[in-house]
């Protein structure tokens, strides 16, 4: 299971890492900058007493010129509209919270696709154990990787501090590295016993769950992954395969009617596998069914939740709850646009019909959920007045601090491209990171908003405000290519690689909104 699984995880390169810049900041006239709030106001976009909650980047901006404009308009021109890289930088580092000392580190794949690396990242989150990330690209591993980790594998932890001693005074600062996902379980639990304890080894039930998920797996391993791989020379007959299939059903089956079997209180509405409460069970399956829900519809038409409403129910629960909803969750769009790679490479060879046949549902299917991005969904991720500035604050900070790796794969050739070849790039322009920087800008100030609580809000705010700044901003001549590009890095964001999925949806809808727009402007 585990090997057959790895082979997925070779496919995707990070778009969003860290890499440090050199910003560039393009200068915009005077007059552009005092005419966009002008504009704005006269046209009754925003009014004068909105202006700075709403858009401070361009009103500031254009205010202080403004006011020296007799003196100096001659031989001075305007700070850049929307904020330089290094202002928003500087503007991030502001906003920054105090974090908590790390207590471990998770060492986990670069492309967050990795199964068994998945359960750790959600038991580190479900513990409320702070925790450092080192990203391990699995095509090539680094060799003091190899050297830390004797089976080289991922997922892996160092704990940082021995905590089974409640005595302070007595507690040693001891560092020791834990790997295979169970151990690591085992690990948290027993190092940070005061955190909610998640195997449940001594509990019947648990026992249990794990037996029934681990004949699950298997026979969905036997079934969807028969004939997977070029190097594959396994040759089932069409009897061998609805056999496997079969058993495949009435594993999934099995496990539905078993969800509506657990005892549950009548005015709980948790659904885990358990019960009401979370635990290891539910980090154990959620990776390898997230995968299946939304795959199997497109490679075997199979949907797993289809008359299986306690199923249906627990998918609900896992996704209303925070630590999985808010960072290790993938989505809809994620998972379809990857699964035509995973085809290529994994599916038993292009030539086969039945193959080309899901690898053009899949790209269709893609395509479509692409063109939904600028109808941003509070529902799709569980988004709330609570969490909203967060998230929007996660995508501004993604954008920020990676702007030069998107810049650079939203613009890249054929010859450069690694993966998704078939979304189109856009060709190299400054007028790219003009508009990357204004989304940028938007994204700063709406998650300081205390009026802008859901995505709908959002939406409706950038929807009603960018035209006339973009139509100052950016040459109308190269509006086109712009566009190009925004869609290009919002089908290119991918969940959890990149961020969180509600995050995601703030960030690829911005995007869109700007691209809806540039093209109404021609």
């Amino acid at each position: 299971m585990t090997v057959v699984f790895l082979a997925f995880l070779h496919v995707l390169p990070l778009l969003l890492t860290t890499n440090g810049f050199h910003p560039t900041t393009p200068i915009t006239k005077t007059t552009k900058a005092i005419h966009a709030r002008k504009v704005i106001i006269e046209r009754g976009i925003i009014t004068s007493n909105d202006k700075q909650r709403r858009f401070p980047f361009l009103f500031s901006t254009a205010a202080a010129v403004e006011s020296s404009e007799e003196t100096t308009a001659s031989t001075i021109e305007a700070p850049s509209i929307p904020l330089s890289w290094d202002d928003l930088t500087n503007k991030l580092e502001k906003e920054d919270d105090d974090t908590k000392t790390s207590l471990v580190t998770l060492y986990r794949d670069t492309n967050g696709w990795c199964p068994f690396c998945e359960r750790i990242w959600l038991l580190l989150r479900a513990k409320g154990i702070p925790y450092d990330e080192q990203l391990v690209p699995l095509q090539n591993k680094p060799d003091w990787y190899k050297a830390l980790v004797p089976t080289t594998l991922v997922p892996a932890i160092l704990i940082h501090e021995d905590n089974n001693n409640s005595d302070d005074t007595e507690k040693k600062n001891e560092r020791r590295i834990v790997w295979e996902s169970l151990d690591i379980m085992k690990a948290l639990d027993e190092s940070f016993p005061s955190t909610p304890r998640m195997v449940l080894d001594d509990n019947e039930e648990y026992n249990d769950a794990v037996e029934m998920n681990d004949r699950l797996t298997k026979a969905g391993f036997q079934y969807i992954y028969a004939s997977a791989g070029p190097n594959n020379n396994i040759t089932l007959t069409e009897e061998d395969l609805e056999e496997r299939k079969q058993n495949f059903m009435n594993a999934i089956n099995e496990l539905d009617i078993s969800l509506g079997k657990v005892e549950r209180k009548d005015d709980d509405d948790s659904f885990f596998r358990l019960g009401s409460q979370f635990t290891g069970i539910d980090a154990i399956m959620i990776p390898t069914l997230e995968r299946w829900r939304y795959q199997l519809p497109l490679t075997r038409n199979i949907d797993i939740l289809e008359n299986r409403p306690h199923l249906k129910h627990w998918f609900e629960a896992m996704e209303s709850y925070g630590p999985y909803r808010n960072r290790v969750a993938g989505d809809a769009y994620s998972w379809t646009a990857t699964n035509s790679m995973f085809l290529r490479y994994f599916g038993g060879g292009e030539d086969k019909p039945e193959v080309q046949d899901a690898i053009q549902r899949t790209d269709t299917i893609a395509n479509q959920l692409t063109q939904s991005f600028s109808n941003m969904d509070d529902k799709a991720f569980g988004l709330s007045s609570d969490t909203t500035a967060a998230i929007v604050m996660e995508a501004a900070t993604k954008l920020i601090t990676n702007h030069e790796a998107i810049l650079k794969d939203c613009t890249s050739d054929e010859n450069e491209t690694k993966s998704q070849k078939d979304i189109t790039r856009a060709s190299s322009d400054t007028n790219i990171d003009i508009a990357l920087r204004y989304a940028a800008s938007i994204l700063m100030d709406l998650s300081s908003d205390e009026n802008i609580t859901t995505a709908t809000a959002i939406s409706t705010v950038i929807t009603n405000n960018i035209e006339d700044e973009l139509m100052i901003s950016i040459d109308k001549d190269n509006s086109e290519n712009v566009s190009r590009a925004m869609r290009t890095i919002a089908a290119r964001t991918c969940t959890p690689r990149d961020m969180s999925a509600p995050a995601a949806i703030i960030f690829r809808g911005v995007l869109s909104i700007i691209a809806d727009k540039l093209d109404g402007i021609n």
